[in-house]
């Protein structure tokens, strides 16, 4: 025999509490956003829950005060004798006293600092790095380093771009055993450097370690002439010939090893600028687009 539940007060409850939920959820509507919907149902149903500002009395005209007061209308001007004084029109003492001017005070403008504001994100600007020696000399260093690079030169290319290059061979072209030294620097006929890239072959056998030797002399002349002495840090993975990258204030370096072949290793020094902030120094610190002749580039 099984006894029925006791339905009447589980609805009880069940309505006690959508009532108070209810009435949560109404005090919040009507008390949020400074009480804006409870004043909205102050207004249209004229409950005057809000008490209203005391308006201040608007002082009456001057003709106003002198109809209330006939006795002060009347009344005549005395003399020192204290026989009434005759008025004639357009006295001071016939005419109306004159209101007062209210005196208009305009606000000080406030001055407004900019010192604090935050930064606008189509002004921001980065350092950005340059060369510290030109093309021209560039070549001529490497040319009385030992590498016959010739002179700065207009690049098979196109018109807008100038470079100097060496190569060398040590052994026959397709030989597993043979050694190579290639480099490259390109940049503007203005003389200003974009990149400097090196390609070496470097087998374990005589030919390779001389080559070996040339390219880790070069790369320290290299990061000499260029003072970014932060990139000399990776001259000891270059000597170990372990890939590294670096890459700072729009310039990078990277050293690695082709997938093709162990012996076959690749240097790239390169003005590379890729956040907007360093695109829009760049483009300010232009010389191509300066309207005056740019001064003399000194190593």
């Amino acid at each position: 025999m099984s006894v029925a539940p006791p339905r009447k007060k589980s609805w009880a409850v069940f309505w006690i509490a959508a009532v108070v939920i209810g009435s949560i959820i109404l005090a919040t509507a009507l008390l949020a956003n400074d009480m804006r919907n409870l004043r909205a149902l102050d207004s249209r149903y004229h409950l005057n829950l809000f008490p209203k500002p005391a308006q201040q009395a608007t002082p009456l005209p001057v003709k106003a005060v002198e109809a209330r007061s006939p006795s002060l209308a009347g009344t005549a001007p005395t003399n020192s004798a204290g026989n009434a004084a005759a008025v004639t029109p357009g006295s001071p003492a016939h005419s109306p006293p004159t209101p007062a001017k209210a005196t208009v005070i305009k606000p000080r403008p406030t001055k407004i600092s900019h010192l604090f504001d935050a930064p606008v994100d189509a002004l921001l600007s980065a350092f950005v790095r340059s060369w510290k020696v030109s093309g021209p000399t560039l070549c001529a260093d490497l040319v009385t380093f030992g590498l016959p690079v010739g002179e700065w030169r207009q690049s098979e290319l196109g018109g807008g771009t100038s470079e100097c290059s060496y190569a060398v061979q040590k052994g026959a072209y397709g030989d597993a055993n043979a050694a190579s030294f290639f480099i490259i620097a390109r940049g503007k006929p203005t003389g200003e450097l974009d990149t400097i890239r090196i390609k070496v072959i470097m087998p374990d056998n005589a030919d390779g370690k001389a080559i070996a030797s040339t390219f880790v002399d070069t790369v320290v002349l290299l990061l000499s002439k260029t003072h970014w002495l932060d990139f000399q840090s990776a001259l000891d993975a270059i000597g170990s010939l372990q890939d590294v990258t670096l890459q700072a204030f729009g310039a990078k370096l990277s050293f690695f090893k082709e997938f093709q072949s162990n012996n076959n290793f690749n240097l790239q020094l390169e003005l590379r600028r890729t956040a907007p902030e360093q695109l829009r120094t760049a483009i300010v610190f232009d010389k191509a687009r300066w309207t005056l002749p740019a001064p003399s580039l000194t190593n």
